[in-house]
């Protein structure tokens, strides 16, 4: 996937697994934006109670994430804590229609 780096001013080609081990091994941000409307309840939206369409991905100490949620560039107050385990299925920049990683 083709990846912004904002600090080094470059395009990168990296791997999802490359950009955990950014998050990990040097502390950086990766924020993904998509082109549609993600939802807290993809079975039934019409009970969802968070709509985003951008995602910024952190890491508090190499084994906990956090994940930011945007609509349009507004922070929304909720957010998502993840495990190490857990992020495989919840970040996920292969849906994404821009990545940039800060």
């Amino acid at each position: 996937m083709i990846v912004t780096d904002i600090i080094n001013k470059t395009e990168l080609e990296m791997t999802r697994e490359e950009m955990i081990e950014a998050m990990v091994k040097s502390d950086r941000q990766v924020d993904l934006y998509f082109d549609y409307e993600k939802n807290d309840c993809p079975e039934s939206p019409e009970f969802a109670y968070l709509k985003w369409n951008h995602e910024n991905w952190t890491t508090v100490d190499g084994k906990r994430f956090i994940c930011s949620y945007f609509v349009d560039e507004r922070a929304l107050s909720d957010y998502g804590a993840y495990n190490v385990s857990d992020i495989v299925n919840y970040f996920l920049p292969e849906e994404a229609k821009k990545i940039v990683l800060g």
